[in-house]
């Protein structure tokens, strides 16, 4: 029956399942809140599924972060939407405060509220610099909007959104670096046809520049063909490529082994999700990195 459901749900219309992906609430500690204090009330479809919309995902977001945060359910019922934002609101805690944050640009994100994402990621900046914003902020909600996205609840309109604003984030912080080049590397970042996703290549560039590296960025769906071209005119140290969600007949192995023998004079760097869970040959030229600190870690102490 809940395969049923999550075939029958449309964009913005959320199972129990996903708002206990998204808010941590388990199913069943849902469904007990909802029978025993009527919180979080699911509506149902023309077929009898039940189902949340977009202000139910909200409040379930703002209710489990009181609840994690030690208020008891049986109190949080009697309180109304604007004494639980209140509440929030005065929570000083720093990981508190990163995730109300996500929560906020989730809801900003469903709304397409353009000016207030504008607004929040802005003021995180000011507060925090570009490295916490991707770091700390970004992989979070994005963790969390990918969901959404994959499950189909989430128009790529939605997301593309959120994600373009970020994207002319880094791109001004990138352009206002004034670090010279003072490094002997250069190194070549694009995606591969199909990833479009650029904000990781996008940060991955900022870094480098931040260390004195100089950079040919080709960005996102990028042809091989036209990837070797650059590289054998510019003779780069170093290739970046990083994987997330290139389509579904997209072979991983085929293309590091592509890719080994297209660059065969660079070191290649190859990082993502796309990398996970997957038994990968090992070849002189490539280095696959599996976390940001890798990434971090092969800038710093290999390539600046």
């Amino acid at each position: 029956m809940e395969a049923t459901t999550e075939l029958e749900l449309a964009q913005n219309k959320f199972s129990i399942r996903d708002l206990e992906n998204l808010t941590g609430i388990k199913a069943h500690t849902l469904r007990i809140w909802e029978q025993r204090y009527q919180i979080i009330v699911p509506k149902r479809t023309a077929t009898n599924i039940r189902y949340y919309d977009a202000t139910d995902l909200k409040l379930a977001l703002q209710i489990s972060m009181l609840n994690n945060y030690g208020y008891k359910i049986s109190k949080i019922k009697s309180m109304t939407e604007e004494n639980i934002s209140s509440l929030l609101s005065k929570i000083n805690d720093p990981k508190f405060k990163l995730e109300a944050i996500v929560n906020e640009l989730i809801s900003y994100t469903i709304d397409l509220d353009t000016v207030a994402i504008e607004k929040t990621i802005q003021s995180f900046i000011d507060k925090n610099g570009i490295p916490q914003l991707i770091e700390e902020l970004l992989f979070h909600f994005l963790e969390k909007i990918g969901i959404m996205w994959m499950t189909n609840r989430l128009n790529p309109a939605q997301e593309h959104l959120t994600s373009n604003i970020i994207t002319r984030k880094i791109a001004v912080a990138y352009e206002q670096l004034s670090t010279p080049v003072s490094k002997d590397s250069k190194v070549l970042l694009f995606l591969p046809e199909g990833e479009i996703h650029d904000l990781a290549l996008l940060y991955v560039q900022y870094l480098l520049k931040a260390q004195g590296v100089e950079t040919i960025y080709l960005g996102a769906n990028t042809p091989i063909k036209d990837a070797i071209y650059v590289c054998q005119v510019k003779a780069p140290t170093h290739v970046y490529i990083h994987l997330t969600s290139v389509t579904d007949s997209f072979d991983v192995k085929r293309f590091i082994e592509i890719t080994h023998k297209s660059f065969p004079n660079a070191q290649v760097l190859v990082s993502g999700s796309l990398l996970k869970g997957k038994k990968l040959k090992l070849y002189k030229n490539i280095q696959y990195l599996f976390s940001l600190s890798d990434v971090k870690s092969v800038i710093y102490n290999n390539i600046a």
